[in-house]
């Protein structure tokens, strides 16, 4: 066993991100060390048995409940890094002039829990982080168990408080959250003390209102650091898809002016989008603010797209259907380049890109087929999207509901029996062109789509009731 061991440590090549993790805690947790115990042989030696455990125990705990984790290597950089980060603070808070001994109580252990819970989707990591964070914060600190246990409440209560944060105003609600638990764990282990009946209320108070400060300190520290780990990781926070899904962007403005049409269906994309993913337990905001930019690409042409060409020539009937089919590839290509100009997330570049997958674009393709002398010679990768199909659960909801969108707009009568059939015509499409075959979607969650897009639509276009003025109208008429 030791030899496989051995050889999986040889096999990490120096420029692994699980090599550049392992030496961010190493270095950190080392530095802490020999600074605060000395730097005598017991001491390197000890610290260096600390570290190696503390990361053995790590990775075998990602590796065995968490695999999926592992294979993103960011994630495992960036956990790195705030943990390296609360060491950092452990070391201010130890020898920084003028911060009494009762202090202790005032590290942020909360503050890592907060930014892993919004940076990385793995909710055990963030709470196996914390409680990491927390035994090193005690051992390195030279504090009691007293301390261990307020900063592994605080801390995980912030995991669990943060899951849900969507704004930065929501970080104050953590902060709550944090306050009373760190209130209430402190209280705990002062009565538990064996000093606890010689305490003077005093003390009692001034150890509260560390834990209160504590509070206070971690949502100041995640909120200032969130920026920094956002744009340096290059990670899409559930914050920062609210600020893309603003309306006043310069793109989505730009879209609702030049492009009515495409806006009006970008919007209508959202919403059946967003219903869908909140049904199969995918991500609805990341679906909804993905529909806003998907077709941001037909602003470079958008007379030539069928919903903005409302009172003016079809433009496509003077165009051979090659030419036509390319122009409507080209809003793929050109949304992308539109993308890289406004400093878009790459998760809106994913959705931009694998919205329409390698889809065959079937009328133009059909048309050239039937103006063709020899059908043979009709090369069918000329009327493809270019492609990759969806690689996520978001992104395949987000094709489907495009399709389905555009179907539904172009039925003359959309009753209920209509929608039921065109939305299942088209899913059933998708899945038998293999487009969907990357993306995770499965058979259930395929009809809890198709539920929800045939009531989301029947609602959007139901009947009106046809009073007496239309009739005496159409009477008219």
């Amino acid at each position: 066993m030791h030899i496989t061991i051995f050889k999986k440590i040889k096999d990490i090549k120096k420029d692994h991100p699980l090599f550049i993790a392992s030496l961010f805690l190493w270095a950190a947790i080392t530095a802490a060390v020999i600074l605060m115990y000395g730097q005598d042989m017991a001491t390197a030696a000890g610290s260096g048995v600390f570290t190696v455990l503390i990361l053995y125990m790590s990775y075998h705990l990602l590796k065995n409940y968490t695999p999926a984790f592992m294979k993103i290597y960011k994630n495992l950089i960036l956990t790195a890094s705030v943990t390296a980060m609360s060491v950092m603070i452990i070391m201010l808070l130890r020898y920084m002039p003028g911060i009494p001994a009762s202090s202790a109580y005032l590290f942020p252990a909360a503050a890592a829990g907060i930014l892993l819970t919004i940076l990385i989707p793995a909710t055990i990591v963030a709470g196996a982080a914390v409680i990491l964070i927390s035994l090193i914060a005690s051992v390195l600190g030279g504090y009691s168990f007293n301390y261990f246990f307020v900063y592994m409440a605080g801390g995980l209560v912030a995991v669990f408080s943060a899951r849900d944060v969507r704004t930065r105003r929501d970080l104050n609600r953590c902060g709550l959250h944090i306050l009373v638990f760190n209130i209430f764990s402190i209280l705990a282990v002062e009565l538990m003390s064996p000093s606890a009946g010689s305490a003077s209320l005093e003390i009692m108070g001034i150890n509260l209102a560390w834990g209160g400060i504590n509070a206070f300190v971690s949502v100041v520290v995640a909120g200032g650091l969130l920026p920094f780990f956002e744009s340096s990781f290059s990670i899409t926070t559930n914050i920062k898809l609210l600020e893309l899904g603003d309306f006043n962007t310069p793109l989505l403005k730009r879209l609702m002016l030049e492009a009515p049409g495409t806006y009006h269906h970008s919007l209508m994309v959202a919403n059946l989008a967003e219903n869908a993913c909140e049904q199969i337990g995918a991500n609805p905001l990341v679906a909804r603010v993905g529909s806003y930019y998907h077709d941001i690409g037909k602003l470079t042409n958008p007379q030539y797209f069928s919903e903005n060409q409302q009172g003016i020539d079809y433009k496509h009937d003077k165009l051979k259907p090659n030419i036509s089919a390319l122009i409507l590839k080209r809003h793929v290509k050109d949304g992308l380049a539109l993308a890289d100009e406004y400093n878009l997330d790459q998760i809106i570049k994913d959705m931009i890109a694998q919205h329409h997958g390698t889809s065959l674009i079937r009328f133009f393709y059909d048309k050239e087929l039937n103006g063709a002398d020899e059908r043979d010679k009709v090369e069918k990768k000329e009327f493809k999207y270019p492609g990759p199909r969806p690689q996520t659960r978001e992104a395949g909801v987000i094709m489907l509901a495009d399709s389905v969108e555009a179907g539904c707009r172009s039925l003359d009568e959309p009753t209920y029996s209509r929608i039921t059939g065109l939305v299942e015509k088209i899913i059933n499409m998708k899945f038998t062109e293999g487009q969907l075959n990357e993306c995770d979607l499965t058979m259930a969650g395929l009809e809890k789509i198709q539920k929800n897009f045939v009531h989301t639509l029947s609602g959007i276009y139901h009947s009106r009731i046809e009073y007496p003025e239309d009739k005496e109208e159409k009477a008219v008429e």
